[in-house]
């Protein structure tokens, strides 16, 4: 029997079980359930590898800590944590919705650390903040162009000015002024603009405060950028440039971006994104990959050879979700559609962490997943075998493009997409293990839409959407309630108790019972705010029964009250899919804004202010135009 195997072997073999066929192992046999608790940090180590909990980095980073005295990962404890957090995407656990205020309105861009916990936003009059997304207190701003886009990673923010060129700051504890590169230094401008926030911001810790590093100016005009530490992709008509941002040195460039093959050209640019092997160009055509290191190209894709069998995303499913979760589940049916001659733009491109897959989306809706893409140009697979059609146009209702953001999870492999007709979020089933051979069962994925965020020319103006481990941040449009008196009831904050309009970030969170955690730890971090009501915890196998839970034990639906559906307002036309030009940005865009979530329902159409806040959803980059 399975039991009577050496140890390793034993271990090795349930390295390839996912979470609930460990429990599963458990219950059933008692040889089975004591190799598994004398070897928990083994065991739960490749259960976390499998069901992608953690980043290759920050599995070198555990193992590379040899200080006795720094606490190792306790690898049940993350994969407790990350269960509930995964249940919680999935609609079967509790979510909240939370606001902002402090980011300000007119919300453009928005940027997240997830691990120092606080949001970067620009903003279509201009400016930059950096707002503690637990406090809601803005601890430092900057002055940025109207409309400026912005990345960030590894403590570099960046965004552009109207001249083209690309202002670089650093996280203020992270340098000294003697390490600035010489080449590309930052003007007086920058410098001057640091020292007066700086000033008008003054902590003893310098906690999300940042100082100038560069000041990059690209030899044209570009049309969009993306930051991918430490890579920095500015792609203008027809080349690209690749900057490295800590030493501000231009490293590569890549030509003829829109040279014609057999199916046409690439179109002009809606979207870029880069790694550290490849350079991805959504046009309005095909989207191209293309080889770092020489600028080769290696595949590209046009709409026309998409498969026609796909998974319509329907709204109706037998999947009921927890009575105070606002993710409701989706049902996925397969369907063949006829090809349309109409042309659909890709608008967008994420590669994911591990650099393995590629998640696109089409103007029109439709969304492509594709697992080892590098499969594709070495030709050891085609695209029918390896990708992953889901529809969000089932309806055809609605012959105009739907689609207005893509964003994909840091670690966890999640997407999220805001179409016209909602929010959605995609994950990869956790069945699907990357460690095995075997084909995935069909499609592989599994779709919630976020509930009452359903208005279809709200949803149209969401400029930005950014996705974490355990948090969806986006804009929504404002609410009149300014000035109106306050409507308790109509408020959708759970925790914390509501706080006065401003902007709102509506995290939906994610919120497992809160674990101490260690500056060494792996972590999934999550707010610190207690769930109550929140399933028990087994001291034998902590965190597994968390499956077999049933929605009964979850908390009421009078904690978590629905949020108010938004308010008609006079037909506005909707924002582009991506960012405008650069030079552009404020042609006839002013009077329209992302807005509040706290919304009257009894509010007249004539007193809505066109003003937009920012929403977190707790639980969710870019390379737009510029």
């Amino acid at each position: 029997m399975l039991h009577e195997l050496p140890t390793e072997i034993a271990l090795y073999i349930a390295s390839y079980l996912s979470i609930q066929s460990l429990r599963n192992l458990s219950l059933v046999s008692i040889k089975w359930n004591s190799l598994i608790t004398d070897n928990a940090q083994t065991v739960y180590r490749n259960a976390a590898i499998s069901h992608r909990f953690v980043l290759h980095a920050d599995l070198q980073a555990d193992s590379s800590d040899r200080n006795p005295d720094t606490k190792k990962t306790d690898w049940l404890k993350l994969c407790q944590r990350q269960l509930q957090i995964e249940r919680g995407w999935r609609g079967k656990a509790p979510s909240i919705a939370k606001e902002l205020n402090s980011t300000g309105k007119f919300v453009h861009r928005i940027k997240v650390d997830q691990k120092e916990k606080f949001v970067m936003v620009t903003r279509h009059t201009g400016g930059l903040s950096v707002t503690d997304y637990e406090t809601d207190r803005v601890l430092w701003a900057t002055g940025a162009d109207d409309y400026a886009h912005c990345e960030y990673d590894h403590g570099y923010i960046i965004f552009n000015r109207h001249d083209n060129s690309k202002e670089v700051w650093r996280c203020a504890c992270d340098f000294q002024d003697s390490e600035i590169p010489e080449d590309f230094k930052p003007d007086e401008t920058m410098i001057t603009a640091s020292r007066d926030a700086a000033q008008r911001y003054a902590s003893p810790t310098n906690r999300g405060h940042f100082r100038p590093w560069a000041l990059l100016f690209t030899p044209e005009s570009t049309r969009a950028f993306r930051f991918s530490y430490p890579t920095l992709l500015s792609a203008a008509a027809n080349q690209a440039y690749l900057w490295d941002v800590p030493t501000s040195c231009l490293i590569e460039t890549i030509s003829n971006l829109q040279a014609p093959n057999q199916d046409g050209a690439l179109g002009p640019l809606n979207y870029v994104e880069v790694n550290d092997q490849y350079a991805f160009f959504c046009g309005s055509n095909q989207l191209r990959i293309f080889a770092r290191g020489g600028g080769a190209l290696v595949y590209h894709l046009c709409v026309r050879d998409l498969q026609l069998v796909n998974w319509d995303v329907l709204p109706d499913s037998s999947d009921e979700p927890c009575p105070s979760s606002l993710l409701e589940p989706q049902r996925l049916h397969e369907a063949y559609h006829v090809s349309s001659t109409s042309q659909s733009d890709f608008v967008a491109a994420h590669v994911s962490s591990s650099g393995k897959n590629i998640a696109v989306l089409t103007a029109s809706g439709i969304f492509i997943w594709i697992p080892g893409f590098e499969r594709l140009f070495h030709r050891e697979a085609t695209l029918n075998d390896v990708a992953t059609l889901l529809n969000f146009n089932a309806s055809r209702d609605n012959i105009r493009n739907i689609s207005v953001y893509l964003a994909l999870g840091e670690s966890n492999e999640k997407a999220a997409i805001a179409t016209r007709k909602g929010l959605f979020i995609v994950s990869l089933d956790p069945e699907t293990s990357k460690l095995t051979a075997e084909a995935p069962p069909r499609p592989g994925l599994s779709v919630c839409r976020v509930a009452k965020y359903d208005h279809s020319r709200h949803l149209s103006f969401i400029s930005c959407l950014q996705m974490t481990d355990t948090g969806l941040f986006f804009n929504w449009y404002p609410s009149s309630e300014q000035n109106r008196p306050p409507q308790s009831a109509r408020r959708m904050m759970v925790i914390p108790p509501p706080p006065q309009h401003g902007n709102i970030q509506v995290p939906i969170q994610i919120m497992p019972s809160p674990q101490a955690q260690h500056a060494n730890q792996v972590q999934a971090p999550v707010q610190a705010v207690p769930a109550v009501g929140v399933e028990g915890q087994s001291d034998s196998l902590p965190g597994l029964e968390l499956i077999e839970s049933s929605d009964d034990d979850e908390l009421g639906e009078d904690v978590a009250p629905d949020p108010p559906s938004p308010l008609n307002i006079e037909e506005a036309g909707p924002p582009p899919l991506v960012e405008t030009h650069e030079g552009e940005e404020e042609d006839g865009r002013d009077e329209v804004g992302e807005g509040d979530l706290v919304v009257d329902e009894d509010a007249d159409d004539s007193e809505m202010e066109v003003d937009d806040e920012m929403i977190d959803f707790q639980f969710g980059g870019d390379g737009h135009r510029e």
